[in-house]
């Protein structure tokens, strides 16, 4: 979900524009996430005291936050978390506006209408002519609020102001919609999650034509970085990354981290799902009040469904072995279990350098590791109880606790 300069499309300057997160160029109309950033590892995260609880969400929201990740090497229980690095914001993109000419005055629509709460949806190929819908329909973007531009400097949205440009918009968005938000969703957003927190803007001319009007809200990053399409206020569901099994997770060739973003599995991915399981089930749902289980409960609960899952996906263990990847899973950090996230993920991948060896191809047919086709490991002999390990980066070594069981 890196942040990629894209050309502007025939009449977006018609558009309002919507700035999920990071820089931008003042010619960026398609939402995408800005690059993942190194950040504390989540089981680390401890609860905040009263008076300094705003400013822990809002570090939050404006940071990445990595999601912990277990791993189980193909026989044998691994130690060391792999970091899936999230952004939380997106960059940029257009949301909507109205097809009005030069010489016309600003005219009103679902979105300069719009209140907290409201649910708006675009034409994936037409984010000029936005509607409000219910939000138990299919749309793009949550509003949270307006933004109140009384409170930024001067008179930078005065009636004569220049269009401050959307680098500028975007610095706004992340000073100021991140509390909106938090106040809106009353600190429930996940920041490992699949939602973004956004801003809406107008464009330039529309700002000519006297357009002010600032919209924070949320949004879910598809493909692209183009606004996906969800169903449901976000306060009210799972806001846990829920992928279908097989769906192959992007990687970034910088960091050799995973990008968030489904991709198809003949592209470069850093893993591929085998399935979810939803926590709530062993540890309890959002209402239920029970206390974050930490990250070794919810390892010991996985380990034993995950590596099931993946040998069913595979259709046998053999196989699963030829593969030579990892039985991984996702982990809940407490602010993700605060915000009301019970769905791990459980795929297929490969610790490397820090972050995850690329892969090409489908690990049911035919797979690449780095460009290479994987060498099985030898079948266990006789009296054995498990094959040999793959080989494990520097700094990730099997847990010493979890030895074999006795053979025969």
């Amino acid at each position: 979900m890196n942040g990629d300069d894209d050309t502007p499309r025939d009449g977006a300057d018609d558009d309002w524009v919507n700035v999920p997160g990071g820089e931008t160029s003042e010619h960026d109309t398609s939402p995408h996430n800005a690059p993942p950033q190194d950040t504390p590892s989540a089981d680390a995260a401890d609860t905040p005291r009263d008076d300094e609880g705003r400013d822990w969400r809002r570090s939050l929201l404006r940071h990445p936050v990595r999601v912990v990740l277990s791993a189980v090497i193909i026989g044998a229980i691994v130690a060391g978390a792999i970091a899936l690095a999230m952004g939380v914001f997106n960059e940029s993109g257009s949301v909507g506006g109205t097809d009005i000419g030069e010489g016309e005055r600003l005219a009103q629509n679902a979105f300069t209408q719009s209140v907290p709460g409201d649910c708006l949806d675009w034409p994936a190929d037409n984010p000029g002519d936005p509607s409000k819908v219910a939000c138990d329909q299919q749309h793009r973007f949550e509003v949270a609020g307006p933004l109140d531009t009384g409170l930024l400097p001067g008179s930078e949205f005065g009636e004569s102001a220049s269009w401050p440009g959307a680098g500028r918009f975007a610095a706004i968005r992340d000073e100021q919609c991140p509390v909106i938000v938090d106040a809106y969703l009353d600190g429930r957003l996940d920041p490992q999650g699949r939602f973004s927190v956004g801003m809406m803007y107008p464009s330039q001319v529309q700002w000519d034509k006297g357009a002010r009007e600032l919209r924070c809200g949320l949004q879910q990053t598809g493909a692209d970085g183009m606004a996906d399409q969800f169903v449901g206020r976000v306060a009210e569901q799972d806001q846990s990354f829920q992928w279908p099994p097989g769906t192959c997770i992007g990687i970034d060739p910088a960091n050799r981290k995973p990008t968030g973003v489904a991709v198809n599995c003949t592209e470069a991915h850093a893993f591929q799902t085998t399935g979810t399981v939803v926590l709530s089930q062993r540890f309890g749902n959002p209402l239920s009040g029970k206390p974050w289980p930490g990250v070794e409960a919810q390892n010991d609960y996985l380990q034993s469904i995950c590596p099931v899952q993946a040998t069913r996906f595979l259709g046998g263990k053999q196989k699963l072995d030829a593969t030579t990847l990892n039985v991984q899973w996702s982990v809940l950090s407490e602010p993700s279990w605060l915000a009301g996230s019970r769905t791990a993920v459980c795929y297929l991948g490969l610790p490397d350098r820090g972050g995850f060896a690329t892969l090409v191809g489908d690990a049911r047919s035919t797979l690449l590791i780095n460009g290479k086709l994987p060498v099985p490991p030898p079948q266990a002999p006789p009296g054995r109880a498990l094959p040999t390990p793959v080989p494990l980066p520097p700094g990730i070594a099997p847990n010493p606790d979890e030895v074999p069981a006795p053979a025969g």
